[in-house]
C-alpha cells in the first residue's frame, strides 16, 4: 500500500534500568497540519499486536519493544487508513514517527471489521460471511492465502455464516470469500500473529443477479 509520512527519524538517547529500553512513539497529523487526536494505532510483529489511541495532542507511544521489524496502522473515520511497513526498533534507540492522514471521500464501504484479542486456542482466525442485504450465508467458500508463502488454507460457512481456521503461521494474508451466484468478495492485508485471535465480520458479498441499490446514510 502506498503510504506517505511527514517525519522518519532516530534518537539515541541515555536509558537507565527503570526506563524502557525500546520505544516508538510519535504523532498522527492531518493534510494541513493539525493534530488528529482520538486516532487508532495498531503496532504488528509477528508475535503480537498492540493497541493504543492518540492523545489530545496527537501523539501515541508503544514501550518495551524489543528489537526488530513492526508494522503500524493508523485509522480514523473521516480518514484513509494508513499503514508504515517495516520500522526497524534497536535496542536502546527511540523511534519516533510522525504520519499524515488523507482525508477519505464519502463511500459506502462495506470493509469487514477486524479486531483481535488474546488466544487461548489453536484458531487463530475467526468471522462470517453475510449476504449484502440478506444476512448470514451458508456453505461460503473461503480461501486464506499467505502473502510470504503462498500457502493455501480453506474453510466454509456454517449455517449462521460463520467460519474458523486453525493452525496459521503469523505474517499477512488475502481472504476471498466465494458462494455459487455471487461476486467474489476479498479482505488484503489481513494479519495472523503467534499470541493474538484475529476477529474478522461480517465479510459482505453480493447476488451477480441483485437489482437492490445500497443507500448510504
Amino acid at each position: 500500500m502506498a503510504f506517505s509520512f511527514g517525519l522518519f527519524f532516530s534518537a539515541c538517547v541515555p536509558t537507565t534500568p527503570s526506563e524502557p529500553a525500546t520505544r516508538l512513539a510519535g504523532v498522527v497529523l492531518d493534510q494541513a497540519g493539525a493534530v488528529i487526536l482520538d486516532a487508532s494505532v495498531k503496532l504488528f510483529s509477528l508475535e503480537r499486536v498492540r493497541e493504543t489511541k492518540t492523545d489530545d495532542r496527537g501523539r501515541f507511544a508503544f514501550s518495551d519493544l524489543l528489537s526488530g521489524s513492526y508494522d503500524l496502522q493508523v485509522e480514523r473515520p473521516g480518514f484513509k487508513t494508513r499503514t508504515v511497513e517495516s520500522i526497524q526498533v534497536t535496542d536502546r534507540v527511540i523511534q519516533q514517527v510522525a504520519i499524515t492522514l488523507q482525508i477519505a471521500n464519502p463511500t459506502c464501504d462495506m470493509k469487514p471489521t477486524v479486531s483481535f484479542e488474546r488466544r487461548s486456542g489453536k484458531v487463530n482466525l475467526k468471522g462470517s460471511v453475510n449476504d449484502a442485504f440478506d444476512g448470514p450465508l451458508k456453505n461460503a467458500s473461503l480461501t486464506l492465502t499467505s502473502s510470504e508463502s503462498g500457502q493455501i488454507h480453506v474453510a466454509t460457512s456454517n449455517d449462521k455464516g460463520e467460519f474458523q481456521l486453525t493452525d496459521l503461521a503469523p505474517g499477512k494474508y488475502a481472504l476471498k470469500a466465494a458462494h455459487d451466484g455471487y461476486w467474489d468478495g476479498e479482505v488484503t492485508d489481513l494479519r495472523i500473529t503467534r499470541e493474538n485471535l484475529t476477529n474478522l465480520s461480517p465479510v459482505y458479498i453480493s447476488r451477480k443477479d441483485e437489482h437492490r441499490i445500497i443507500i448510504c446514510q
